[in-house]
């Protein structure tokens, strides 16, 4: 059959180059698979050590390892190289950013954050208001959709006020799975002059973005969701070029200019790019595996990839509609406000992922109270699996299979 024209088989060329578990893997928003070239650029990198031990840095071009993965990065998020850079985890990324832009003045020391925020997130800027002392309570504006669901076009714009001085949101809601209006956001953010830190943890690899086009000021990510980096993998984040001359609010070594980084004088001398928020020696343990999956990108490209989710969750959406009446479909269906998952609502969500899971081997995740979530991957997923996972839900409601198992807490859901 010929893949002309079908953005999803276009991209079964890749498939074969991830590792897939037994049944349908729609977790892929949660975990992404492994690349199989991760693999043997681990070993190759466990060999170099065992080769070389520290002369590695200067002989195995490990020094500048996070800098190499840059630009293929930009390429996904619509950015400079010299503004995206590898580093930390997504929680530190967020502390670094709040730390060197949280500039909180009488009337004007807010943060925004939205309800469905991973906890995280909260957690960081609640602990920054009491660093800098606020009221994590009073100085924290939680806002929520007023259908209770999704934020309708205009409105989370509106909730902007001039006594917010950061806002941190996400580009895509996790729990949901609505993609933000970006262009909106900022410039609603430009008008009362607050400063907007984007999460793309749930975007990035699998959203298009143009941080230029867009005039996004500033973002942090995961790697290990759509950028398959691995469990826990190293985290990145981007700065608008312009907003470079800050000092790192958490300095650390490895942020300094590479040039004078060994000379360990105790005036900090910032990169002057976004390696100014290194803090720690670069993982490369960690990183490695993203190098492979950034190579796997490269070939794909981000815009086909977005074009083969798109139809992926078309799918699922226009199938769960035909067949799944029990279920309430929480992603918008307007392919411009969804990112790469789709959410579904059922009372007895907790044990019906559990039975596809045990029984059936359909791998997506639950979120309490009520929500399912299904991400299927355009880079090692396929239309058939769509339908498969369509075809286990529509059975495990016939046979009410969810009713033969405890309504127990899962460790990890």
């Amino acid at each position: 059959m010929s893949s002309s024209g079908d953005p999803i088989r276009e991209l079964t060329v890749f498939h074969d180059e991830f590792a897939k578990p037994k049944g349908v893997y729609f977790a892929g928003n949660s975990l992404g698979l492994m690349p199989r070239g991760a693999e043997s650029a681990v070993a190759k990198l466990i060999q170099e050590w065992k080769q070389y031990g520290v002369e590695g840095w200067a002989d195995c071009g490990w020094l500048d390892q996070a800098e190499r993965l840059s630009p293929a990065l930009a390429r996904l998020v619509g950015a400079h190289p010299d503004e995206v850079i590898v580093t930390g985890t997504t929680t530190v990324n967020l502390h670094q950013l709040l730390a060197t832009f949280y500039q909180p003045r009488a009337n004007k020391r807010k943060i925004l954050i939205d309800r469905d925020a991973f906890p995280s997130d909260r957690y960081a800027v609640a602990s920054h208001l009491r660093f800098r002392g606020g009221d994590p309570v009073a100085d924290l504006m939680v806002v929520s959709p007023r259908n209770g669901q999704i934020f309708l076009p205009g409105e989370l714009a509106e909730k902007f006020s001039t006594d917010v001085a950061i806002a941190v949101l996400p580009s895509v809601v996790f729990t949901t799975g609505q993609l933000m209006p970006l262009a909106e956001l900022v410039e609603a953010a430009e008008q009362k002059e607050i400063v907007l830190i984007l999460d793309c943890s749930h975007s990035i690899g699998s959203v298009l973005h143009d941080f230029h086009r867009d005039r996004v000021p500033l973002a942090f990510w995961c790697s290990y969701k759509y950028l398959n980096g691995g469990p826990g993998a190293v985290g990145g984040l981007f700065c608008q070029r312009q907003r470079l001359a800050s000092a790192p609010g958490l300095a650390g070594w490895w942020g300094n200019d590479p040039g004078t980084r060994f000379d360990m004088t105790f005036e900090m001398q910032p990169a002057g790019t976004a390696s100014s928020f290194h803090i720690s020696t670069p993982n490369l343990l960690s990183m490695i595996p993203l190098g492979a999956s950034l190579q796997i990108f490269q070939r794909a490209t981000i815009a086909k990839v977005r074009s083969a989710s798109l139809k992926l969750t078309d799918r699922f959406t226009e199938r769960a509609n035909e067949v799944l009446p029990e279920f309430d479909i929480v992603t918008p269906s307007e392919p411009d406000q969804r990112g790469g998952q789709v959410t579904l609502r059922h009372a007895e969500g907790r044990r019906i992922s559990a039975v596809l899971r045990r029984r059936h081997r359909i791998v997506g995740d639950f979120r309490a109270p009520d929500l399912l979530r299904f991400a299927p991957v355009a880079l090692y997923n396929s239309a058939e699996e769509v339908d498969q996972a369509i075809a286990a839900l529509r059975e495990t409601m016939d046979r009410r299979e969810y009713l033969e198992i405890s309504d127990t807490k899962e460790s990890v859901t």
